[in-house]
C-alpha cells in the first residue's frame, strides 16, 4: 500500500514537472518580444578641425652671417630697440654662452640660499617636507612628459636643498663656490663674444620663426579666405624663408580660420570654448563670421581669440577642437519611446510582465535615432540593463505592477 502511494505521488510530481517545463518552452516560442537592453552611452560633441592662426605680422630680417642666439621665448613681449637675438661666429660660441647663463643662474640660487632673511626663519622639518613634495612633483612631471614644469621644479628643489644644508649645518656658506663660479664666467666670456646683435624695431610680441604667410595673411584677409585657399595653407609644407629671423605683431589677439562640420551652435556672435592638441588650456573664441563651404554640411568659420601663450605661437596651423557638452546616460532607441498622457517613457519587459517606465531625456539630436535618458536608481524610470520593448504594445498587454 505504501509503495503504491509513493508511486502515485512520484507520477503526479513528474506530470507537474513536465507541465512546468513545457509551459516555459511554449512561452519562449510563442510569446517572444523584440527587446533591446538598456546600456550606458557617452556623447562628446567636440568638433575637430585644422585651424589657421592669423595676425597682423611683420617679419624681421638679418642679412649677415653667423649663428643666432635668441634672447626671448616665442610669444614674449619685447620693447623697441631691445635685443631680440645675439649673433655669434660659431655654434660653439652659442653653447659657451648657454653655459655662462646656467652658471649665472646657479650663482643667483646660491646667493638666495644663504641670504640671512631666508636661513634665519626656516625650520629644517619644513624644508624636508618641501623637498619630499617637490621630488614627488618631479616624478609626476616626468610621467606626464611635462619637461618645462619639471625643469622649473628641479631648479627650485636645488635652492631648497642648498638652504637645508645651511640650516642643518652641513655647509657653513657658499662663498668659495660662488667665487669659483664667478671666475669661470669671466673666463668663458672672453671666448664667446657676440659679433653682432639684432634689435626690435618696435614694441610688440616676438616669434622666432616665419613661414612665408606673414605678408599674405592678416586680419582683413581672414574673412575672405576660400575653402581651397584654407586647404592649401593647411596642407602646405613650411619652408625656411631666406634672411628672416622671426616676426613681430602688435597685440596678443588673433583670428582663427577653419573648415568645420556645420552646427547651429556655431553662429555669429556666439562665444565658444576651444582646445588645441598641444595644450590643456581652454581658449574663449568669439564667432566672427560663418559661411557655407563647397562641401555639403561644412562651413567656413572665422573666430577671434584674445589669449596668447606658447601653444598659440608654436605653428601657423594647429589641430583644434570646439568643446561642447559631454553627456552620459542610458541610450534609448527613438522608435521605442511611448507616452502615457504627457509623460514620455518606454515599455520594458520584467519577467512576463510589460510595464511602462519614465525617461528623463538629457540629450536629443534630431539627426540621431536615439536619445539619452538620465541614469538613475529610481525604479519608476528606465534603469540600466532593463529590457526595452521595441514593438507596439496594446493596453490589454500592459501590467499595472511597478
Amino acid at each position: 500500500m505504501k509503495s503504491l502511494t509513493t508511486k502515485i505521488l512520484m507520477g503526479v510530481l513528474s506530470v507537474l514537472l513536465f507541465a512546468t517545463i513545457g509551459s516555459q518552452i511554449y512561452y519562449k516560442i510563442n510569446d517572444k518580444h523584440d527587446t533591446k537592453e538598456a546600456e550606458i552611452c557617452n556623447i562628446n560633441e567636440d568638433i575637430s578641425f585644422q585651424g589657421i592662426i592669423i595676425r597682423d605680422e611683420k617679419v624681421l630680417k638679418y642679412d649677415g652671417n653667423g649663428v643666432l642666439d635668441y634672447q626671448h621665448k616665442d610669444g614674449n613681449k619685447v620693447s623697441v630697440n631691445s635685443t631680440v637675438a645675439n649673433v655669434y661666429s660659431s655654434l660653439n660660441d652659442v653653447i659657451t654662452q648657454k653655459r655662462i647663463e646656467k652658471i649665472n643662474s646657479l650663482i643667483s640660487d646660491l646667493n638666495r640660499a644663504q641670504n640671512p632673511g631666508t636661513t634665519d626663519y626656516i625650520q629644517p622639518e619644513t624644508l624636508k617636507t618641501k623637498i619630499e613634495n617637490e621630488y614627488k612633483q618631479i616624478l609626476t612631471c616626468s610621467q606626464k612628459h611635462d619637461y618645462t614644469s619639471l625643469n622649473n621644479i628641479k631648479n627650485d628643489l636645488s635652492v631648497v636643498i642648498n638652504i637645508y644644508n645651511l640650516v642643518t649645518g652641513s655647509s657653513s656658506n657658499y662663498n668659495d663656490k660662488i667665487k669659483a663660479l664667478t671666475a669661470e664666467v669671466e673666463k668663458l666670456k672672453e671666448s664667446a663674444k657676440p659679433i653682432d646683435s639684432i634689435k626690435a624695431n618696435s614694441t610688440g610680441y616676438f616669434v622666432s620663426y616665419a613661414d612665408g604667410y606673414e605678408e599674405k595673411l592678416n586680419s582683413e584677409s581672414a574673412e575672405k579666405l576660400s575653402e581651397d585657399e584654407i586647404n592649401k595653407i593647411v596642407n602646405s609644407k613650411i619652408e625656411p624663408v631666406d634672411n628672416v629671423l622671426g616676426k613681430m605683431f602688435n597685440d596678443y589677439s588673433c583670428k582663427i580660420v577653419g573648415v568645420l562640420n556645420n552646427d547651429k551652435r556655431i553662429a555669429e556672435g556666439e562665444t565658444l570654448n576651444m582646445m588645441t592638441n598641444s595644450s590643456q588650456q581652454i581658449y574663449d573664441l568669439t564667432v566672427e563670421s560663418v559661411k557655407p563651404a563647397q562641401e555639403d554640411n561644412k562651413i567656413i568659420a572665422v573666430f577671434s581669440c584674445d589669449i596668447l601663450d606658447d601653444a598659440m605661437v608654436q605653428s601657423r596651423v594647429q589641430s583644434m577642437k570646439i568643446i561642447f557638452d559631454e553627456y552620459q546616460g542610458i541610450k534609448v532607441p527613438r522608435s521605442a519611446i511611448r507616452f502615457q498622457g504627457d509623460q514620455k517613457g518606454v515599455y520594458v519587459m520584467l519577467g512576463k510582465d510589460i510595464i511602462f517606465k519614465k525617461i528623463d531625456v538629457i540629450y536629443e539630436n534630431e539627426d540621431e535615432d536615439y536619445v539619452i535618458s538620465k541614469n538613475t536608481s529610481d525604479d519608476e524610470y528606465l534603469l540600466l540593463y532593463d529590457q526595452i520593448l521595441l514593438e507596439v504594445i496594446l493596453d490589454k498587454d500592459v501590467s499595472n505592477s511597478k
